[in-house]
């Protein structure tokens, strides 16, 4: 059943006919919601806890953290559970997070399949499968694959990952699929669905999501590069910030010509990732594995011919293509406020 509560945070989004516009966020703001995805955070990692627990996981204050832990009990979407076991002193009462208060619908576009799995609120995957469509058909079925989710689950966000070029919910470019170009997928979706969506480029996504990981804390300059079946893609990121450009065309290195425009040999993307460090000088680069290259020792000892040591980046090789997009939606939805519901705002 969805929860009717409403949940006053004031930096959501507010709805403009059923399509929902984010606003400008000021700082306070953007510090309220930043701790209050932080404390979900520790409730989900530690189960049911007291304000005292959440408070040592976190470097900000008791009165802050009981603040948002009252406002998402009223909302329905953080429940009261029982009281522990005392030690000494007043037995502390415990919080948890309401499961079922939320979902967050995850669609991949990979090749021609969506894969898509349903998370409840503690991020948990409840349904995972599979979906094979005709591009031309893209955006129907798309809707085909959303629809009963929708109907049989409180999805409170619809989040999409795309491999082509994406400014604003809106595709600028995608080279597999002509038709699609200028349709604002975003506005169809929250248009049609009633609830807030992102859209994302897949590679943005995942640079977003290794940022995450405990491994590159210290590492804010990243690249995540892959070379596959959907040509060569290119994830950038810059003193913590992912660059999208003026029309969400930063790292379609794609478009960089050769006569040698193979990226199944070492030559090519050797190029591609020597352009990378000039340009952006990373920390680190990370290769995406592929049916179509796997040769990435190679393809970095030959891109970093000549270049001066301290310029030389780390690199790592990974598996964790869809994972890392996934774990890029999750950041989005923490950054601007996704994780309350909104069906029942004016």
């Amino acid at each position: 059943m969805r929860n009717t509560a409403k949940f006053r945070l004031s930096t959501g989004m507010f709805k403009k006919g059923k399509v929902f516009m984010m606003p400008a966020q000021n700082a306070l703001e953007q510090i309220r919601i930043k701790n209050f995805s932080k404390i979900l955070e520790v409730m989900r990692r530690m189960g049911a806890c007291s304000l005292s627990q959440i408070t040592d996981q976190l470097d900000v204050g008791l009165t802050p953290v009981k603040k948002c832990v009252e406002e998402g009990v009223r909302c329905g979407m953080i429940l009261s559970g029982d009281t522990a076991d005392s030690t000494g002193g007043r037995r502390a009462q415990q919080f948890l997070i309401n499961a079922s208060y939320q979902y967050f619908l995850i669609i991949i576009t990979d090749n021609n399949d969506f894969l898509i799995r349903l998370y409840d609120f503690n991020r948990k995957c409840v349904k995972e499968t599979r979906r094979r469509f005709e591009m031309a058909r893209y955006y129907e079925s798309l809707c085909e694959a959303i629809s009963p989710l929708m109907e049989r689950y409180a999805v409170g966000t619809i989040c999409l990952s795309i491999p082509c070029v994406i400014k604003g919910g809106r595709i600028i470019d995608w080279y597999y699929n002509r038709s699609m170009v200028g349709r604002d997928i975003r506005s169809d979706l929250e248009g049609r669905f009633g609830v807030p969506a992102i859209v994302q480029n897949d590679m943005k996504l995942t640079v977003l999501g290794v940022s995450e990981r405990s491994e590159n804390a210290a590492s804010p300059n990243l690249v995540t590069a892959q070379f596959g079946h959907n040509g060569i893609g290119v994830g950038e990121m810059v003193n913590g910030h992912v660059l999208e450009g003026a029309a969400g065309f930063a790292g379609e290195v794609g478009h960089t010509q050769d006569a040698r425009k193979n990226i199944m040999g070492i030559a090519y993307p050797s190029k591609i990732v020597r352009n990378i460090i000039i340009y952006l000088n990373p920390d680190k680069i990370i290769f995406y594995r592929s049916g179509r290259q796997d040769h990435f020792a190679e393809i970095f000892q030959r891109a970093v011919r000549g270049i001066p040591r301290a310029a030389v980046p780390e690199y790592a090789v990974s598996d964790e293509y869809h994972a890392d997009i996934r774990a890029g939606l999750f950041r989005l939805i923490d950054q601007y406020g996704y994780f309350r519901r909104r069906e029942n705002e004016k």
